[in-house]
């Protein structure tokens, strides 16, 4: 998605082939009740979104350390993967963007691997 574009539209537009019962969590950029109701009707899928204080919605707060915990392991392993990419990737084209990244996770992967 471009980058004007908000994070909601993106997260509605991703193709969500997981099974039932799978969590998916995201930061407060994605609050948006509808698709968090939507996706736990239709694909029984749940959306655990860190919400912001003045939330319609409020977490009790086990559920908010349990989101903000999980959040924090997920940040730190991607930076742990971005700290190995260059400041700028070129690429030609679009394939050998993606030929780039699946290089630096697969890297990313060896170290952790060997550490």
């Amino acid at each position: 998605m471009p980058g004007s574009a908000a994070d909601v539209r993106a997260l509605k537009s991703l193709p969500l082939n997981l099974p039932p019962g799978s969590e998916i969590y995201a930061d407060s950029a994605y609050t948006d009740y509808n698709c968090e109701d939507d996706l736990d009707d239709s694909s029984e899928i749940t959306l655990n979104v860190m919400r912001k204080k003045n939330s319609k919605r409020p977490d009790q707060p086990w559920i908010q350390y349990i989101k903000q915990s999980i959040r924090h392991e997920i940040e730190t392993v991607f930076s742990a993967i971005t700290s190995l990419f260059p400041k700028s990737i070129h690429a030609v084209t679009y394939k050998g963007f993606l030929l780039k990244l699946q290089a630096f996770i697969f890297a990313f992967t060896l170290k952790q691997a060997f550490i």
